[in-house]
């Protein structure tokens, strides 16, 4: 009998796969990897994930999944996952022979590893499992097997025989029910074994005979590239200090603008890198900066719009988009730009986030301005970091501002200065002189001052909330045509080209205007404005504020180049920030206005700010502490991938297409709901036309449908909204979406 592997399309002529044959690939795959990765790896590691590789799929020999793949069932009997059976086929003692070091924890997290290789649901006894395999199972493993040239020679299969006995060995079963806390050097064997095995088989299954794309160790192009544009003799301290320190963990901190990206590309020295930052919109900006600017094109792009991204690179070459992002999203480029959530899911102990732990075993991760995340993935990224240092990978932080309280909780979680990482601070040394600060107490900003300004210099407006943007935005447009507005209430394309707008503005030296904007701007977009008015944050946003403004230091500040406003309501309300900690940065920045505000008096600010012994009755400190204390009681498979997702990302949202954009674009929606077949394209030019919005506390956002827009394929995660759209794709200029308007008339919530 022949076992086939997957079910195909056959009317189209292709060749179908049989089990030993994917086997083989997925074999094959493995060793292709371990000869460039498996240095990161122990003899016992590789032989664990390479005997996961052999048996993952024995369970595909039931006579029912065969029925199914070769289209000759009626789907009457219920399936047991092949995972479950091919978990129950072998014995420790057959095990041993094959790896004689292992142990009972390798043993249980091999065999879990493998029973959960897929994420299914297991409400099946012991005895359906045992019962079907008996019935369907056994005796085709054993036929399987007789004939199978990837079995392993020490597998007699005279002696194969189900054993009932690994089910209770199982670490956790995905059943809902608590299995228990786990403690991390168990689990992270399972890790490693689940995580490779999934990143071997997506691949082979994808058709892509490598997991990887060839790094660049050998000839370091990325490294050369960086100092043949900077000079190697040029190179500042803190990028000599990252490249000379590239086989430690390090925590940089360093002034905007001082090439901390530089430093931390030069610290990757041709390994495998992941480069994170809190923004799609930086995060674009670094993939461009590295893929272009230092010509190094095995660089992918990762998040939830990087496929847009791809199309502009790729044009009309659907099926070179298409790998592109499935390549990104296999984690297989030597560097991936991306979005801290991308990667970090796996603190949630989901199935199928294992793959990204095993994978930053044998890679660098860069984070990128580690202050301007909430306390609750400041949380999930100290626990990541512990993970991802207990199993052997490698990190770096660089960020403009280090707050003391980040470093305490790293060390009482087990990550401390001088033993598990290097610490260094660039930043307090710097001699740069860019900054002089007014603080003005009222939150009312002079619109006649700025558009003076505004005539003979670049002028940046930061709110804190979109809507006191639009507000401001109406006001000076009252006064001056030349003010632009940025926020992330935009529809797709036309933020793309606001954000290019903004970009090109700062690169032209003789452009002068006013724009608004709010904190999308904050986190590694290299703008550089003459001025900034902004309403007070907190202080790790307001020093990132800053550093959009004589980010190159271009001039002396003798008088305030940097105008805050207290963001205070009547009341006394904080909006968007912490109170404590945004009454502790307003307090503490007094000293320091109305004169030059060094890079040394920055880090004694911040460390004011955020002094641990005094913050720990703030909503700050509390929210990161209970975020820890969750995170590391987590039990295996408690969440979902998608729950981790949403759990993540915590703000719930939904996917909206303004009224008047669906009117103007009526023709290409109907092009999808009269097709059958949608690729790529069409899918983005539709996302193009959406924006997202908050859904707080679980309700709709009001004036926005119900149900989406239509059953097919994308409309299906789109609603309408009848609330107001304002832009003007001629001359880049509008508020956007209006949450107090809908069309035609206006509505006060």
């Amino acid at each position: 009998m022949t076992f086939y592997a997957k079910s195909i399309d056959l009317s189209e002529g292709d060749h179908q796969k049989t089990l030993e044959e994917h086997e083989k690939d997925i074999l094959n795959c493995a060793d292709s990897f371990f000869a460039e990765y498996g240095y990161c790896f122990t003899g016992v590691e590789k032989e664990l994930v390479r005997f996961a590789c052999n048996i993952h799929d024995w369970g595909k020999a039931n006579s029912i999944f065969q029925k199914i793949v070769t289209h000759d069932s009626d789907n009457s009997v219920r399936q047991i996952p092949h995972g479950f059976l091919s978990a129950i086929s072998v014995s420790r003692s057959q095990i041993k022979k094959i790896i004689p070091e292992l142990t009972d924890d390798m043993l249980e997290a091999l065999i879990t590893a493998v029973y959960h290789h897929h994420t299914r649901n297991d409400n099946y006894s012991d005895n359906d499992i045992i019962d079907y395999a008996k019935r369907y199972y056994f005796e085709n493993l054993k036929e399987y097997l007789a004939n199978d040239g990837a079995k392993p020679k020490e597998i007699e299969v005279e002696n194969i025989k189900l054993k009932s006995s690994n089910i209770s060995k199982l670490l956790f079963r995905n059943n809902g029910r608590n299995s228990g806390f786990m403690g991390s050097e168990k689990w992270n064997i399972y890790l490693l074994i689940k995580g490779l095995l999934n990143k071997f088989d997506y691949s082979v299954s994808a058709g892509y005979i490598n997991s990887e794309i060839s790094p660049d160790m050998e000839d370091k192009k990325l490294c050369k590239s960086i100092e043949d544009k900077i000079g190697s003799k040029n190179l500042r301290e803190a990028q000599k200090f990252m490249k000379s320190h590239c086989g430690q963990n390090l925590i940089i901190t360093a002034p905007t603008g001082s090439g901390k990206t530089e430093a931390a590309l030069l610290w990757l020295n041709g390994e495998k890198g992941f480069y994170t930052l809190p923004l799609k919109v930086s995060s674009n900006a670094i993939y461009s900066r590295v893929k272009d600017g230092y010509d190094f094109k095995d660089t992918a792009l990762l998040h939830s719009d990087a496929i847009q991204k791809y199309m502009e690179e790729c044009g009309d070459e659907i099926q070179g988009i298409y790998e592109r992002n499935e390549r990104a999203r296999l984690l297989s480029y030597p560097l991936t730009v991306c979005t801290i959530d991308q990667l970090f899911k796996f603190v949630y102990r989901a199935l199928g986030t294992e793959i990204l732990a095993a994978t930053l075993k044998y890679s660098k991760l860069i984070i990128d301005e580690i202050q301007a995340y909430e306390p609750r993935v400041l949380a999930s990224i100290i626990i990541g970091l512990k993970t991802i240092h207990e199993i052997g990978g490698r990190f770096a932080v660089i960020t403009a501002t280090f707050p003391p309280i980040l470093k305490d909780f790293m060390k009482e979680y087990g990550l401390t200065d001088g033993k598990d990482y290097v610490f260094s601070d660039f930043a307090a040394k710097s001699e740069a002189i860019r900054h002089n600060v007014e603080v003005r107490q009222k939150n009312d900003m002079d619109f006649d001052e700025i558009v003076i300004a505004g005539e003979t210099k670049k002028v940046l407006v930061i709110c804190n909330t979109v809507s006191r943007a639009q507000d401001i935005y109406s006001k000076l447009q009252e006064k001056s045509e030349n003010v632009y507005l940025l926020h992330a209430r935009y529809i797709r394309q036309d933020r793309n080209m606001l954000e290019k707008m903004i970009m090109d503005f700062s690169a032209a030296p003789d452009m002068t205007g006013i724009w608004v904007t709010t904190q999308i701007v904050e986190a590694s977009l290299d703008i550089d404005f003459d001025i900034l008015y902004t309403e007070m944050c907190t202080a790790d946003s307001l020093l990132q504020r800053m550093g959009r403004c004589n980010r190159r230091e271009r001039y002396f500040p003798k008088e305030p180049n940097i105008i805050v406003y207290d963001a205070k309501d009547e009341n006394g309300k904080v909006f968007v920030y912490d109170k404590d900690i945004y009454d502790r940065s307003m307090l503490y920045l007094e000293k320091y206005t109305l004169k030059p505000f060094t890079e040394a008096e920055k880090k004694d600010y911040i460390d004011k700010v955020y002094n641990t012994n005094e913050i720990k009755d703030s909503g700050y400190y509390k929210e990161i502490e209970k975020c820890l204390k969750i995170l590391k009681e987590i039990y295996p498979a408690e969440y979902s991938k998608k729950e981790a997702d949403e759990a993540f990302r915590k703000i719930q949202s939904i996917t909206v297409m303004p009224d008047s954009i669906y009117d103007a674009n009526i023709k290409v929606i109907e092009e999808v709901e009269n097709n059958y077949k949608i690729d790529e394209r069409l899918k983005e030019k539709i996302r193009d036309l959406t924006l997202s919005l908050n859904c707080y506390y679980g309700k709709y956002p009001p004036n926005v449908d119900r149900e989406s827009i239509s059953e097919k394929s994308i409309l299906n995660e789109i609603h309408r909204t009848s609330l107001k759209y304002e832009f003007d794709t001629e001359k880049g200029k509008g508020r956007g979406l209006l949450l107090n308007e809908i069309e035609n008339e206006v509505m006060i919530f």
